[in-house]
């Protein structure tokens, strides 16, 4: 007979199931409580509050950054409309991020916000790239030593070496003369060179030439604080002057005295030991005299002897020597005059001869500096028209002149007017 507790009826409460399962030791997988799945919900939720939170954090740095990059783009030439269109859609994809956190809450939202955080990083790249090579093909050097280098060298009179390092375009357009003259002009005029105060602006530009950079300072002087614009041409693997300009102040007031002083040759034209444009035109009529005619033009400029050739010279020169007899004096200067650069002169007077007075006489000189003698560089004799025995009268017949008669002298040369001289 045996015996069954209650306890053994598998239908009631608390017995184990059929088959003898016994509970999961510790440490194994277990059966989630309800309780469980709330607090997973809530850590998912933050999450991806903190997520959506670093995404309107991004909005805001890449709509910064597209204000940044339009910024850049109105400074950087050629693309820089481009660049600044690309600022623009980068600062509406910031203000499109602020609504991503929403989107981030489901799977594809967060799928989209990969992509399109990978699509931002490679477009950031792009312009990083595009930029960076603008930057770099227009990078702008520093002109101020060159500038400063040019003017310090034009202060100290050394225009002629200035020249010949400028640019090949600058001596196609302007000659050394003109050169030499237009900057002993400015320096006397402003005065010797000081500092460079200011750099204003640079810029390098490609064109048919080459490269060509401008730089705007603001310079001060002795007299006066200028504005000054230096040009330079890229030769040759280095930096040449290819022009300059200044613009003087309105409190710089040059006057016509002043300019005039400048352009005189001589305080006394008359004065032949004080006048060294008298001393050349003196000298150069004397040598003439004493037959030296071959050396006078062998003692000229270039530009001289390619204007007329030796031997129409001598020819000349033997003309004017039988209609006018030998050379005595200058007996008055008109104009005595040189260029501002002490380079070129002119000497326009009035000579004596033994069979004319008041032959005018015109020279034209040149010298490379102050310290060199001056040389002919063109020279003209007006040779006075010859007169009639009386004054408005018949001209003689054409033939053999009559012999005079002892009471038919002619009047004297030294009493005709300056200009108005005739043959004896």
């Amino acid at each position: 007979m045996s015996l069954k507790s209650d306890d053994d009826d598998p239908g009631k409460p608390g017995e184990p199931a059929p088959g003898g399962d016994e509970p999961m030791a510790s440490g194994s997988a277990t059966a989630v409580a309800p309780g469980d799945s709330g607090r997973g919900k809530r850590i998912s939720d933050a999450a991806k509050d903190a997520l959506g939170s670093g995404i309107g954090t991004l909005g805001d740095g890449v709509s910064r950054l597209g204000e940044g990059v339009s910024k850049l783009g109105d400074h950087v030439p050629v693309v820089g409309s481009r660049v600044s269109k690309i600022g623009v859609g980068i600062s509406h994809v910031g203000e499109t991020l602020h609504e991503l956190p929403q989107v981030a809450r489901t799977r594809r939202g967060r799928l989209l916000i990969r992509s399109a955080i990978v699509g931002f990083f490679l477009v950031a790249a792009w312009i990083v790239v595009i930029v960076g090579l603008q930057l770099h093909g227009n990078d702008t050097p520093d002109f101020r030593p060159n500038a400063e280098q040019i003017l310090v060298a034009l202060s100290k009179g050394s225009i002629d070496e200035v020249y010949e390092q400028s640019s090949p375009r600058l001596q196609e357009m302007a000659r050394k003369e003109r050169f030499i003259d237009d900057m002993t002009d400015l320096a006397q005029t402003v005065g010797k060179f000081r500092e460079i105060t200011a750099v204003n602006d640079s810029l390098v530009t490609t064109g048919p030439t080459g490269r060509v950079g401008r730089v705007s300072l603001t310079v001060a002087y002795d007299k006066a604080t200028c504005k000054v614009s230096v040009s330079l041409h890229y030769d040759q693997d280095r930096w040449k002057l290819l022009g300059i300009g200044v613009e003087l102040p309105p409190e710089l007031k040059i006057s016509p005295a002043s300019r005039e002083s400048r352009v005189k040759a001589c305080d006394d034209p008359m004065d032949i030991k004080k006048c060294p444009i008298h001393q050349a035109a003196d000298a150069i009529l004397r040598r003439l005299k004493e037959g030296q005619v071959e050396q006078v033009w062998d003692d000229a400029t270039p530009v001289f002897q390619k204007q007329e050739s030796k031997a129409k010279f001598v020819q000349l020169q033997l003309e004017h020597l039988v209609a006018l007899g030998e050379y005595r004096r200058i007996i008055a200067v008109s104009e005595a005059r040189k260029v501002i650069g002490g380079t070129q002169a002119t000497f326009d007077a009035l000579a004596e001869f033994d069979k004319a007075s008041g032959v005018r006489t015109v020279f034209g000189f040149y010298r490379g500096s102050e310290r060199e003698p001056w040389k002919l560089r063109s020279f003209k004799i007006v040779l006075p028209m010859p007169r009639g025995a009386a004054e408005g009268g018949p001209r003689p017949a054409a033939g053999p002149a009559p012999s005079p008669k002892p009471s038919d002298e002619a009047p004297s040369a030294s009493h005709a007017l300056p200009g108005d001289a005739g043959f004896n």
